[in-house]
């Protein structure tokens, strides 16, 4: 069970970090890009608040459903344990 929690850890933040590095990136390009004297940059504030709007919102999901793992294993061994002390 023990192994099963570790796995479910490992699988978790693996998962974050890989999302984290290979989704492309929109907000990055924008305030790095160089201005040109001809055209101004447009920066569309609203969209961008979106954005990280939803990857909060995301965030906060990915970990509600962490927890909700956790108890889900939490209770499997709990279930466990009173099946080992009633004996066959």
């Amino acid at each position: 069970m023990i192994r099963l929690l570790i796995t479910a850890v490992v699988a978790f933040v693996t998962g974050y970090i890989i999302n984290e590095h290979t989704r492309a990136d929109k907000i990055t390009p924008v305030l790095h890009q160089v201005e040109s004297a001809t055209q101004a940059v447009q920066t569309d504030h609203v969209a961008l608040a979106r954005d990280l709007a939803r990857r909060e919102r995301r965030d906060e999901e990915m970990f509600r459903l962490f927890d909700r793992v956790l108890e889900l294993i939490e209770a499997d061994m709990q279930k466990q344990v009173a099946h080992s002390t009633q004996g066959p």
